[in-house]
């Protein structure tokens, strides 16, 4: 029997997303690492609440780091943390994200974004399951399971020399991938319920929501939920046809289909 995952807020009932739950129940309650995939909007950052809910580390609250915002001159010290006087401005020891989560779970989202000197240090503590704060001299054991997240396809990073190829193996013992909602048929349904409502639904005409069916949804289940709003604000009443529901996607699937083009383009270049 299938399992599922609504209880983490990640709704559907198609084979992809069962299969989906299924993965998902049998790699949490290991303490290896895992890496989930996925296009922007595929509900990365749920999946590794469910992971960590899951998991060993249920207990504690997860770490949540997002790579993109860290400051590539901070990075290091954010991470594994320094002790007092180990630079300018360093007046107190501090102790680091992994090292704070010890016996608990850090979520690294955009690992991608993480700079090449602290994907290094990442991967002596994935190895070694040791940091070391920056200034200190000694090594500290700490265990803090990793789960980490990206919308890029890694091997164009890796070809590019922008992610290490160790590090990536070490990441994706567990790989999930999270399915575009495109490839979840069926599911439209079960979303639209719970973005506007069921009685709300009703009011899709027929040929709205099979222009619904047909969309390619780039911007995947958040794309889906900007709709919906748009929908209770600036249609908040009437039935819902074909045109009004391509008006107001219209905009955003433009800017979506330009990113979409541009990663297959540079997977083409770098294969």
């Amino acid at each position: 029997m299938h399992k599922n995952l609504s209880k983490f807020g990640i709704l559907g009932n198609s084979e992809a997303m069962l299969g989906l739950a299924d993965m998902t129940y049998a790699a949490a309650p290991h303490w290896d690492s895992v890496l989930l995939s996925g296009e922007r909007g595929t509900g990365k950052e749920l999946l590794a609440k469910a992971v960590h809910l899951l998991g060993p580390t249920r207990g504690a609250a997860p770490v949540i780091i997002d790579c993109a915002t860290l400051h590539p001159a901070t990075v290091e010290a954010t991470l594994f943390g320094h002790e007092r006087g180990a630079f300018t401005g360093a007046v107190h020891r501090k102790i680091g994200f992994l090292e704070a989560a010890h016996e608990g779970t850090v979520f690294l989202d955009e690992i991608s974004a993480l700079p090449l000197d602290a994907q290094g240090r990442l991967l002596r503590f994935l190895e070694m399951q040791t940091i070391t704060r920056i200034g200190a001299s000694k090594p500290i054991r700490i265990q803090t399971r990793i789960i980490a997240a990206t919308n890029r396809d890694l091997a164009i990073d890796m070809a590019n020399g922008a992610f290490l190829p160790d590090l990536y193996d070490r990441l994706s013992v567990l790989n999930i991938q999270a399915p575009p909602l495109r490839d979840r048929h069926g599911d439209l349904p079960i979303l639209l319920d719970h973005f506007i409502g069921a009685k709300e639904r009703t009011r899709f005409t027929q040929d709205g929501m099979a222009f619904l069916d047909e969309h390619p949804f780039y911007g995947n289940v958040r794309e889906l939920r900007n709709l919906c709003r748009r929908l209770g604000v600036f249609h908040p009443k009437g039935r819902i046809d074909r045109n009004i529901v391509q008006t107001l996607l219209q905009t955003e699937t433009k800017q979506l289909k330009i990113s979409v083009m541009r990663s297959r383009d540079a997977r083409q270049f770098t294969c």
